[in-house]
């Protein structure tokens, strides 16, 4: 499935979208920050979008993990 991840940089605040294909939101959400820190970005993911436009929730795992970074 391919999904949009939309962010935000943490350091300059400036939005961040990309689509990336993965197989569960979590693996989207995964490689949306490893595409984002190769950038130079230090993203907050702040949306996954699904098909149809649906907005998914992060698993609470990675919500912890941005609250902790």
């Amino acid at each position: 499935m391919i999904y949009l991840i939309v962010g935000l940089d943490r350091k300059t605040f400036t939005p961040w979208h990309q689509n990336v294909m993965a197989t569960e939101v979590s693996e989207a959400v995964r490689d949306a920050r490893t595409r984002a820190t190769k950038q130079g970005i230090d993203l907050v993911v702040a949306a996954v979008i699904g098909t149809y436009s649906s907005v998914l929730e992060l698993p609470v795992d990675d919500i912890a993990v941005q609250k902790a970074a």
